[in-house]
């Protein structure tokens, strides 16, 4: 059996237009994401790091693993940042996060989308997805990605972190759509 991550990302101008495309494989799932797995599996609590760096004891019985989530809100769904440090297994949140709203520096995080599982022999794969629009007033280049994910009711966990392979620059009034696709292939 065979678990893979891919992303792809896709920027566009204010008017459609796709200005670019990027299309890899992942390797970046984190410590987190195998956390969480571990403490669904044995049912046992575990001290695991949130986005803010803050070790948190995370239950069993918590909403471990919540992706999908409303447009405005970032502490959880698929993130962009500007950071471009290599990816390493420990990290705990993007080095640089883009904010929420339409200020200097800043990107609209609309819905954050979870497909239903999809099977075509011999893999069975779903989709985590968010457009983020840029109306800051100026470009802004995201050179990183990342999945965050509910850990309970209160912290998140960074389960997935990518630096693109090329900058991602996005023009004021364009918008960047990031497709997680998560197959297991038996």
């Amino acid at each position: 059996m065979k678990h893979e991550l891919w992303y792809s990302v896709v920027v566009r101008d204010r008017h459609g237009k796709v200005l670019s495309r990027e299309r890899r494989r992942s390797r970046s799932f984190l410590k987190q994401w195998n956390q969480v797995v571990y403490v669904r599996m044995k049912q046992a609590s575990l001290l695991i790091t949130d986005t803010g760096g803050v070790g948190r004891t995370i239950s069993p019985h918590a909403y471990n693993f919540w992706v999908k989530n409303a447009a405005g809100n970032t502490a959880f769904g698929i993130r962009v940042g500007t950071g471009n440090t290599a990816v390493a297994i420990d990290n705990y949140a993007l080095e640089t996060p883009i904010a929420e709203g339409t200020g200097v520096g800043q990107m609209e995080h609309l819905i954050c989308t979870v497909s239903a599982p999809t099977v075509a022999a011999p893999n069975c794969s779903f989709i985590v997805s968010r457009a983020i629009l840029n109306n800051s007033g100026a470009e802004i280049t995201g050179r990183e990605a990342g999945i965050y994910a509910k850990l309970n009711a209160t912290y998140f966990g960074c389960f997935t972190r990518d630096v693109f392979g090329t900058p991602q620059a996005v023009p004021n009034g364009g918008s960047i759509v990031i497709n997680w696709t998560l197959r297991v292939t038996v």
